[in-house]
């Protein structure tokens, strides 16, 4: 059994040594384990870095990324994963706070006033031969992050060695599915858990290719499709739920909406009567927007909305639906529909070796998803307070709210903390309803919030909108979307933006910041 992930990487690149694995820049398999070797060998001799030692790395997506990486985990240290996106003050703090040694960066984000800083992207002149990897456990921690709490202090996340080596078995389930040479799209911030799950683990145990973009520009995006035709693209639902709208956009423009929507419904029927031919002429397009050669599509980081899944679904993308946290090394779960080598239909589950339940659910079948398995994580480091109430007989709590469909899919509502409970005692679950007025054209994102509206408890929603849309347009918008669910739900009370709503670095909207924000009377259009 591999000990550590230094030996699940030279496993894979022994076996793929000759296949590319960054597309971009032409390096093999055997490439990236001679950079890996080469890099620790300067960790070790140049800085010290040993055993338990921690080393922060603050970068965008690099090859350098990938293989500082492997370098700092083969020497036994922890690898502090650090979001681009923060401030220098909060990066100081979550080194100090780590007792950081050293840090690992692209010139653009060096310090002052921290630890040692060495340039990411040197190239190493070291010799391989003297690679000498640390003996590592199983048990001993790879990798430490720091969660994206919308208030108080960040909770340090700890990952070891089996929480990634586990990841990295558990991804062979899908071997079938995602195939040896396939590329993965990489735009992904590599410090996310997603990041690593779906564009360093992944690919690597797959023997796949790596296509990264460090620049997060969907013009960018379409001009790597068109030239290095990726087979499977992750990306944040905000990305997939942007596609949709463009496409559904054009279409509509060229007046073939129902046209499309009645071949695309009829597909199963028309293939089996020989018309396969007017199937493939609607969906040609869409494919050619993602390269063509796109297999499977993955979304994670947020909760992708069934109706989006079933559109790509219904083109011929395989959709994988990612639920998890980095506190359960990503992929507590998958939505990931496709057939099974012995011709079951596969529809959903976690990774082999762990265990997903609904505790206490209500009669609607919701109720907190607790998870339980190889991929969580042993603890927060150093805080007793939040394991006390975090854990309950190994299961892990994640304080989300979710529930099984027929098809044993995972559903999630939203966060716990999140639920509005009206004076009737009636729930009512912010995700339901932004998904159901985001299907609206002029509304371009939507966080729904707990609000006090006449000493009432009511649902208010937060609409940012296409520039030149009045609040009387999305009054009538919502009129319209409300009269498809129960009254209680109904948004009422609202106020809209022409600006970004503020998000997470995983594209996940902070409600609770513009809870604050409406407070203190930043959306002046409003209507109540």
């Amino acid at each position: 059994m591999m000990k550590n992930m230094y030996e699940m990487l030279q496993s894979v690149c022994s076996a793929n040594s000759d296949r590319i694995f960054f597309i971009r820049q032409n390096q093999t398999y055997a490439d990236l384990l001679r950079n890996v070797k080469k890099r620790a060998v300067k960790l070790a001799k140049k800085f010290g870095i040993k055993k338990g030692d921690t080393v922060a790395i603050l970068s965008g997506n690099t090859p350098d990324f990938i293989t500082s990486y492997f370098a700092v985990t083969s020497q036994g240290a922890k690898v502090l994963m650090l979001d681009t996106g923060l401030s220098a003050s909060e990066h100081l703090n979550m080194m100090k706070r780590t007792n950081c040694k050293l840090a690992l960066a692209q010139k653009n984000y060096f310090l002052k006033d921290g630890p040692q800083m060495f340039d990411i992207e040197t190239l190493d002149d070291e010799d391989e031969s003297e690679f000498v990897a640390a003996d590592v456990e199983r048990s001993d921690l790879a990798m430490l992050s720091f969660t994206s709490g919308s208030t108080g202090n960040p909770k340090i996340v700890g990952l070891t060695h089996d929480n990634i080596v586990s990841l990295g078995q558990g991804a062979l389930f899908y071997k079938h599915v995602i195939l040896p040479g396939y590329i993965f799209y990489g735009f992904l911030p590599l410090y996310h858990i997603y990041g690593v799950v779906i564009n360093i683990i992944a690919p690597l145990v797959l023997g796949c290719s790596l296509l990264l973009q460090p620049i997060l520009n969907p013009k960018e995006f379409l001009k790597d499709f068109k030239q290095y035709k990726p087979q499977v693209i992750p990306a944040v639902p905000r990305i997939w739920e942007g596609f949709y709208k463009k496409i559904i956009e054009g279409v509509k423009e060229k007046r073939k909406y129902t046209l499309m929507r009645v071949i695309i419904g009829m597909r199963g029927f028309l293939r089996a009567i020989g018309m396969g031919w007017l199937v493939n002429k609607v969906t040609k397009p869409i494919l050619e927007i993602f390269g063509g050669r796109v297999r499977v599509l993955i979304s994670a980081g947020a909760t992708l909305k069934p109706r989006i899944r079933k559109f790509f679904e219904s083109i011929g993308f395989v959709v994988g639906d990612c639920y998890g946290l980095t506190e359960t090394t990503g992929p507590a779960n998958f939505n990931f529909e496709f057939d099974m080598e012995d011709g079951s239909r596969h529809y959903a589950g976690p990774l082999p070796g762990n265990e997903i339940k609904i505790n206490n659910p209500d009669k609607e079948g919701v109720g907190e998803v607790w998870v339980r398995g190889n991929l969580v994580m042993p603890c927060y480091i150093d805080n007793d307070e939040a394991n006390a109430a975090a854990f309950e007989d190994g299961w892990y709590k994640t304080g989300d709210l979710g529930m099984f469909d027929s098809k044993k899919r995972l559903v999630i509502k939203g966060r716990q903390k999140q639920v509005i409970v009206l004076d009737n005692g009636k729930n009512v679950y912010p995700d339901e309803l932004e998904d159901l007025y985001l299907t609206n054209d002029d509304i371009l994102a939507a966080a729904v919030i707990e609000r006090v509206i006449k000493g009432k408890v009511e649902a208010y929603g937060v609409f940012q909108v296409k520039p030149g849309t009045t609040l009387a347009k999305v009054s009538l918008l919502l009129k319209a979307s409300n009269l498809t669910i129960a009254p209680y739900k109904w948004v009422k009370h609202f106020a809209i933006t022409e600006d970004e709503l503020p998000q997470t670095s995983a594209k996940k909207i902070k409600h609770f910041e513009i809870k604050e924000m409406l407070d203190r009377g930043e959306f002046p259009n409003r209507e109540e």
